[in-house]
């Protein structure tokens, strides 16, 4: 099996991620929903609309995202309906986790022990 049929690599997914907040926003929004529209999706003006448009060819690209009606991704379609993959519904569970698990070390008292360290 070749590596583009395995799907992009988790480290090399990660850093891509961090590069396009416009693409975690996607999957946080569709994660709480079946299927949104471009308009559902943000886009206030036009640099974010093009932020937009180029995170969702990015993560269909990738295999996380699926829109309906299928067609060409030359042009994102404003009435198609987006929604998650199952791989990428699995990335967004995976990323409300660890944003629970950081919120609850974040909320949590400090422990500082003096006599455990060594």
């Amino acid at each position: 099996m070749s590596r583009t049929a395995e799907g992009p690599q988790p480290a090399d997914l990660a850093a891509e991620l961090a590069r396009r907040p416009t693409a975690i926003a996607t999957l946080v929004t569709l994660r709480h929903r079946v299927a949104a529209t471009v308009g559902d999706l943000g886009g206030v003006d036009e640099a974010s609309r093009e932020a937009l448009r180029a995170d969702l060819c990015w993560l269909a690209a990738t295999g996380l995202l699926r829109r309906e009606p299928q067609g060409s991704w030359d042009v994102v379609a404003a009435t198609g309906a987006y929604h998650l993959s199952t791989v990428g519904r699995a990335l967004a569970d995976a990323l409300s986790a660890l944003a629970k698990g950081c919120r609850h070390l974040a909320d949590a008292p400090a422990i500082q022990r003096r006599d455990s360290v060594p």
